[in-house]
């Protein structure tokens, strides 16, 4: 059994480089695949360089055996398991639940991520919850330590409860190859950072550059938490299928697969596993703190042997760019090309607010409508609250908010708006996931995630935005909170004037 958060300790430590692994449960509770993974485990238990073992959940939007089910058999055999903790199955309520489960069964390191948008399955698709963000997620983990339980706004203090210990990880993209998913990345980092995450683990990609600028993001941004370069050791048939945009927010270069390509040709089966070893050399060289492992159809003997491979090649071995960097082509970078650095002079100028729409009326009219420093903005408070005081007037209220709103912006009735937040789009109605504080990680080449021929709502959203914006305007204002589900179909003009007089 597992007594100390090994991976913390080893994360934590500057002088240890930490080595983590990704363990993928299927469908089922038992037989060959659990026999696989428990098996794996009992191996790198006894080798001791691989820190800890993650555990996917429900990985690809697919059902699969619950992590907590693997976590426990991990502990029992001695080796620290990262629970993956997706959203896309959990409202507010299972997402503490899951958090007093994790820290009853002593599992403390907990990877926060929103998860891939679900598949179909028995009778069809899962309708996908994602009530919380992950950065809302992060919050409640956070207040939670802090002894503040799920409450109403968070008025009440708990103290006769305990409070959790927490290892909080974060998932951030430096991959994206448009401006303005990428600034989107960086920007939500930035909250997740503020909102408790403890380390950083990143998506997986093959470009040295954009793993070179999120180290040095981070640093000009005085963040020093711990961060893990994903890094993912596929076949040639999931590197075709990520080549192919079938597999959510991953892109390979077609110089990787054409390379693979010639490898299965020549019947090379470890040039994969030695590249992977000659990409945490280069990562190790540039800063990170670990890696975290992961692929398909590997035993425990091809990571020992990567791990070797990565012995040997220290110090011994002058790295070429070619072993360990495959860009894709025109890629947008967030630093420009510096010889010696990158500094905040060589920061790519952005260009937010390429196709405004109606942003501007709308936000006229906002303005015009819902402040208190203009007299129409006064008077229409009290006529709103006015409507509020009787039920028929709230009806008629209701029906034209209704109309009006549907017109212009799709418009859900969620009651609780956001629009003045999102460039006046509405996300219940634009992103499949209904996120309010920025984008997944999903997204591809500007598209998304789900429906692959729009528009990625948070793209659309950077594209109406101020053309003044900067990453540093994105994120001054603290993230929204979690929807007041309450409030669905009701009158959000109502609600907010009521709000603003309280």
């Amino acid at each position: 059994m597992v007594k100390t958060n090994q991976f913390k300790t080893s994360l934590t430590n500057p002088k240890e480089f930490t080595i983590a692994y990704e363990l993928v449960p299927g469908q089922g509770f038992g037989g060959k695949q659990v026999d696989r993974l428990l098996d794996f485990s009992r191996k790198a238990k006894a080798d001791g360089r691989i820190k800890a073992l993650s555990i996917t959940d429900n990985p690809g939007g697919n059902s699969a055996l619950a992590p907590a089910a693997i976590g426990e058999e991990l502990l029992q055999i001695g080796i620290e398991p990262l629970i993956h903790f997706s959203l896309k199955d959990k409202n507010r309520s299972q997402v503490a639940s899951h958090i007093f489960l994790y820290q009853r069964m002593l599992m403390h390191s907990l990877l926060v991520m929103g998860g891939d948008y679900p598949k179909l399955g028995y009778y069809g698709q899962a309708r996908p919850v994602y009530d919380l963000d992950t950065i809302q997620a992060l919050q409640l983990m956070q207040d939670v330590e802090n002894g503040y339980y799920p409450d109403h706004k968070l008025e009440k203090k708990h103290e006769q409860l305990p409070s959790p210990i927490l290892f909080k990880g974060c998932v951030v993209s430096p991959f994206k190859t448009t401006e303005a998913e990428q600034v989107w990345q960086y920007a939500k980092l930035l909250h997740k950072v503020r909102a408790g995450a403890d380390f950083i683990i990143t998506q997986l990609g093959y470009d040295k550059r954009k793993f070179t600028e999120l180290m040095t993001f981070l640093k000009q941004n005085d963040i020093d938490l711990p961060v893990l370069a994903n890094v993912f050791i596929p076949s040639l048939l999931v590197t075709r299928a990520m080549a192919t945009g079938r597999i959510p927010g991953v892109l390979v270069a077609d110089e990787l697969v054409a390379r693979m390509e010639r490898e299965a040709a020549a019947g090379d089966t470890r040039a994969r596993l030695n590249r992977a070893a000659a990409m945490i050399v280069c990562l190790k060289q540039l800063g990170f703190q670990g890696v975290h492992l992961g692929g398909n159809c590997l035993d425990f003997e091809d990571i020992e042997h990567v791990l070797d491979r990565v012995k040997q090649m220290e110090g011994t071995t002058e790295l070429s760019d070619s072993d360990c960097d495959f860009p894709i082509k025109d890629t947008w970078y967030f630093y420009k090309p510096m010889q010696n650095s990158m500094d905040k002079s060589s920061l790519t100028p952005l260009i937010p607010g390429t196709r405004p729409g109606a942003a501007k009326v709308h936000e006229l009219s906002h303005h015009l409508l819902f402040s208190d420093r203009t007299l129409t903005g006064r008077l229409f408070g009290r006529f709103c609250l006015f409507c509020a005081g009787g039920k028929y007037r709230t009806k008629i209220l209701r029906f034209v908010e209704r109309f009006i709103k549907r017109l212009l912006f799709n418009c859900r009735m969620c009651g609780d708006c956001t629009l003045a937040r999102a460039a006046y789009l509405c996300p219940q109605s634009g992103c499949p996931k209904q996120l309010v504080n920025g984008p997944c990680g999903g997204s591809r080449k500007g598209y998304c995630e789900v429906f692959p021929d729009r528009r990625c709502f948070w793209v659309r959203v950077y594209n109406r935005l101020d053309p003044h914006t900067t990453i540093e305007t994105l994120t001054e204002s603290p993230p929204l909170h979690p929807k007041d589900w309450a409030l669905e179909k009701t009158s959000s003009w109502i609600n907010h004037f009521k709000n603003n007089t309280s």
